[in-house]
């Protein structure tokens, strides 16, 4: 049997593989700051030694102020937090040379994700704040990467994080406002994403070049997916700046997979198109518009699919609802091509109910059962 680490590099080459890989996708690094605090996530992650196949996040840490990859002058930028009954609220507040912005999120107790209530930008005025701030490259220290690489050994691989221009862009107005300038002012839209690409580029080639060489994860081409943009757009926004970094992640032996909730049937043409190694989530409908057999057939052999066991399945399914979908998910996933097994998102609640725990293991357990295609 593969060690998990070989498993997922090989089905990244386009290797032959034991069984589908299987992940517990944010569980693996991402909630870290406060999944091993709650019994009820700590026995899945127990239940899930040498079963399941981690892709850990990694994003390097930092002594310094960081904004957009960029080292903030200390004083330039404050920070403040509070509390309102159950929710934490926290201020950042930054100094440009062109004048002030700030941006406001909440976070509630027992819910483990942030919303913002303010973002950094209202119109183009606030836009050129954001342009106006001077650029110090992050240079992060990389020993975390390494640190995480041997404690990983054989149990996986590490999950690069990172936001493409669109990301960054649609951050500072929110969606909504983001989608009405693109139409009024598209200038200014692309200047801000020009701003951005030349940052993110500076970092992930700095990063690629000292070490941290790994499978990265892209973050940001939902934005521009129907019903929000057509297709075209999601070239302009998408293609024309991600290609720049699957590029450089390939010039330095790494693996590109790209991130996207939603309605993404209609772009997958485009996103064929960018030289990716794998793809997440592909939401199958409602919540998405695509199974896996019609994704396999856009993308062709070379892309390894990664999904698309809905995180509400494992919420408010039944163990039969989950044991079908996951035999599904690995009969189209698998076909003519590389597959991991995975939900589209995770529990971000504590304490977790009872039935999405056993909801889980039981995920866990019809992926073992069903990872060998000739069991099937």
């Amino acid at each position: 049997m593969l060690s998990s680490r070989t498993r997922l590099l090989k089905i990244l080459k386009g290797e032959e593989i034991d069984r589908v890989p299987i992940s517990l996708y944010e569980f693996d690094g991402f909630y870290d700051d406060w999944i091993h605090l709650n019994k009820e996530y700590v026995e899945i992650l127990e239940y899930a030694k040498g079963k399941t196949d981690k892709m850990y996040f990694w994003s390097p840490q930092t002594s310094k102020p960081v904004l957009f990859y960029g080292v903030i002058d200390e004083e330039c930028i404050s920070r403040e937090i509070w509390r309102d009954g159950k929710s934490v609220y926290t201020r950042i507040t930054l100094e440009t040379p062109r004048g002030t912005v700030e941006k406001i999120s909440r976070r509630d107790d027992n819910i483990h994700t942030s919303w913002t209530i303010k973002y950094f930008c209202r119109d183009v005025k606030d836009a050129q704040k954001i342009l106006s701030i001077p650029y110090e490259p992050w240079r992060p220290g990389l020993d975390s990467f390494f640190t995480l690489d041997r404690k990983l050994g054989d149990d996986g691989i590490i999950l690069g994080d990172i936001a493409d221009p669109l990301c960054l862009t649609v951050g500072l107005f929110g969606l909504s406002r983001f989608l009405k300038l693109y139409m009024r002012n598209r200038e200014v839209i692309f200047d801000l994403m020009d701003f951005f690409q030349e940052r993110i580029c500076n970092y992930l080639e700095y990063i690629l070049k000292n070490g941290a060489v790994t499978l990265y994860r892209i973050c940001g081409p939902e934005y521009a997916t129907p019903p929000y943009l057509h297709p075209k757009e999601f070239d302009r926004l998408v293609n024309s700046y991600d290609s720049e970094m699957i590029d450089l992640i390939h010039k330095y032996g790494g693996y590109a997979r790209l991130h996207s909730h939603g309605k993404i049937k209609r772009v997958l043409p485009y996103i064929g198109r960018m030289s990716i190694d794998a793809i997440d989530p592909l939401e199958p409908p409602p919540d998405g518009d695509v199974e896996l057999r019609e994704a396999r057939k856009i993308l062709g052999s070379d892309v390894v699919l990664i999904g698309n066991i809905e995180e509400r399945l494992l919420e408010l399914g039944s163990k039969r609802e989950i044991e079908k979908q996951v035999r599904k998910a690995i009969k189209e996933g698998s076909s003519d091509g590389g597959f991991i097994l995975s939900p589209t998102a995770m529990p971000i609640v504590t304490p977790l109910r009872r039935k999405a725990q056993q909801n889980i293991i039981h995920y866990i357990d019809c992926g073992l059962k069903y990872g060998k295609l000739r069991d099937m």
